[in-house]
């Protein structure tokens, strides 16, 4: 059953498409990975430069709504923080699946190809015993 089933998935994997789309993918997953980092970077930066104290404390002084704006700010800043963060890893997750599952799908078909082999090597090996053991009689 598992093995009609790897057959059955390496049809569909061997697709003349997928090895012309192969040679992009690579740089294109780096090109996200590094505007994740970017996207990352530029919302801790924005977090620290809403959340600094001095800042607070000259809206409070100044006016509530800016204060109120101060702290959406921050909300925003923060919020984006958390979601390239939480891409940038999920990302970084599935290109570490993705690499596995290759050098998996590369080992199943390699034991494959040896099982074959060997059935094979055990079937000539059978005939010729039984060959030898006509010439022995």
């Amino acid at each position: 059953i598992t093995l009609c089933l790897f057959f059955r998935w390496q049809k569909i994997f061997m697709f003349p498409l997928w090895s012309k789309l192969a040679i992009f993918w690579n740089k294109a997953f780096l090109t996200i990975i590094v505007l994740l980092i970017v996207l990352f970077f530029d919302a801790v930066r924005e977090v620290k430069k809403y959340s600094s104290v001095h800042v607070s404390e000259k809206a409070v002084n100044v006016n509530t709504s800016a204060f109120d704006h101060i702290q959406m700010k921050l909300f925003r800043s923060q919020r984006n923080l958390y979601i390239s963060g939480f891409s940038l890893f999920l990302w970084l997750v599935l290109r570490r699946i993705v690499t596995l599952l290759t050098q998996l799908a590369k080992g199943m078909t390699t034991q494959a190809a040896l099982e074959m082999q060997v059935n094979n090597t055990t079937e000539a090996a059978k005939k010729y015993i039984t060959e030898n053991e006509k010439l022995q009689q």
